[in-house]
């Protein structure tokens, strides 16, 4: 099954008695989606990883959104590094991971750029579908009571 314009790429369907992914994707109609959305779950049953795929592909259609993300998981949409060039993953590497593995950031930025690469390779996402969306998405981010990014104050100054 091919995908439709307007259609949203979530992923592979998965064999039910091997819970491995099969060649099936999984497509939502855009038109399904009304002004509102929930993802709810237990921890570490995929909800952030579900969101972004979704959001993403909101965003791709050109389907505006708000995204209101108390917890800061959201910010990985900016992760979007086509040329999967180690350089661009370093800032956002664990130093304190990659001296638990005994490798230099360097080198973590370099496996986890092959992860990506070649993960988003098998799910079928090329990485002029990451360009297309890095440019046609302004993304910003507001963050209340933080430089982190656009300092947002929707209440005043309570230092007086």
């Amino acid at each position: 099954m091919g995908q439709k314009p307007g259609d949203l790429y979530l992923g592979h369907l998965l064999d039910e008695s091997t819970s491995e992914p099969t060649d099936e994707r999984l497509h939502l109609p855009s038109h399904r989606l009304t002004t509102h959305g929930v993802i709810v779950g237990m921890t570490g049953s995929g909800k952030t990883g579900l969101g972004v795929v979704l959001l993403e592909e909101i965003l791709s259609a050109g389907i505006p959104a708000l995204i209101l993300d108390p917890k800061g998981d959201m910010g990985n949409l900016l992760l979007n590094f086509p040329s999967f060039d180690p350089r661009e993953f370093e800032p956002w590497v664990d130093e304190g991971e990659a001296r638990r593995k005994g490798v230099t950031p360097a080198d973590l930025a370099e496996k986890t750029a092959g992860l990506w690469k070649n993960g988003l390779a098998g799910s079928g996402i090329e990485p002029s579908r990451m360009e297309a969306l890095k440019e046609k998405v302004d993304f910003q981010i507001l963050t209340p009571g933080s430089t982190a990014g656009i300092p947002l104050n929707i209440i005043g100054d309570l230092s007086s």
